[in-house]
């Protein structure tokens, strides 16, 4: 038995070398199965099983159901060590220790067909960024009904800064619409005639629109007796200006004959001072 224990270690150096020979492998096999069938005649159990896991190891190997890599080779070298310290412990008498649970277990699992392996653990996915919800900016309509809807009636600080928040906030909204409106305005008053700025007098149908403004349409100066047209009418002919006769006669006509203010004035400043 221990030359077959020396002849498997020179063999498994050699199998490092070449891990693809079959007669190799085949070797390295029978060498284990023949300690293993020494050891059980002699009822050396615990030398029995650790034999066993490495001779089943070799069989899954020499039938390629699995590949020799340098991990393997790890463990069939304790496994080979453990072997000797077993042999020595015999001839010196004394019954042998079992060998490491750890190492009859992973022989156990070399045993078995790569294809069964566990597969690598994947990688745990990334936890998903939890979504942080932002409230929206209260209304002000919202924040009367709070107000309208507390037990107290007088409204505290915090309230009453939302509440100016959200005014604001809305007429900040109302701004553009301002700003539209303003701009039609403008635009409306540059439609307006240019011909009307170019001249400071009033026509007499701009007069008589002016008039229909304040006392209603029919109620100006149509209302009055016709009078005969005047000398002044006739050398106007058809002037639309307004003389400073028919003027006189307008006021005359809206505030009495002899109450236009402008020749009350005119009587008082002649009038001659009481001595």
């Amino acid at each position: 038995a221990g030359e077959i224990l020396e002849l498997l270690s020179e063999q498994l150096v050699d199998l490092e070398q070449r891990p693809d020979d079959y007669d190799l492998l085949n070797a390295i096999f029978r060498g284990f199965h023949t300690v293993k069938g020494g050891a059980g005649f002699l009822q050396l159990n615990p030398l029995v099983d650790c034999c066993h896991e490495a001779e089943n190891v070799f069989d899954i190997l020499r039938n390629g159901k699995r590949k020799v890599t340098s991990d393997l080779m790890d463990v069939i070298l304790e496994a080979l060590d453990t072997v000797n310290e077993m042999f020595d412990a015999v001839r010196n008498g004394q019954a042998p220790e079992a060998a490491p649970p750890e190492l009859l277990a992973t022989l156990n699992t070399l045993a078995k067909p790569e294809s069964e392996d566990a597969p690598a653990a994947a990688e745990p996915e990334p936890a998903a960024e939890p979504v942080i919800e932002t409230p929206d900016a209260p209304v002000a309509s919202d924040i009367v009904e709070t107000i309208a809807n507390s037990e107290s009636e007088d409204i505290t600080d915090d309230e009453f800064e939302q509440l100016l928040d959200a005014l604001d906030g809305s007429e900040t909204d109302a701004k553009p619409e301002e700003a539209s409106s303003g701009d039609d305005v403008f635009l409306d008053v540059s439609d307006e005639p240019a011909a009307a700025e170019s001249s400071d007098e009033i026509t007499e149908d701009e007069f008589e629109a002016l008039l229909d403004q304040i006392h209603g349409p029919g109620k100006g100066t149509a209302e009055a007796k016709p009078e005969e047209p005047s000398s002044n009418d006739a050398a106007s002919g058809n002037d639309d200006l307004i003389t400073d006769s028919e003027f006189e006669d307008l006021l005359d006509r809206l505030h009495g004959k002899g109450a236009n203010p402008a020749d009350a004035a005119a009587e008082k400043a002649e009038a001659p001072k009481a001595e």
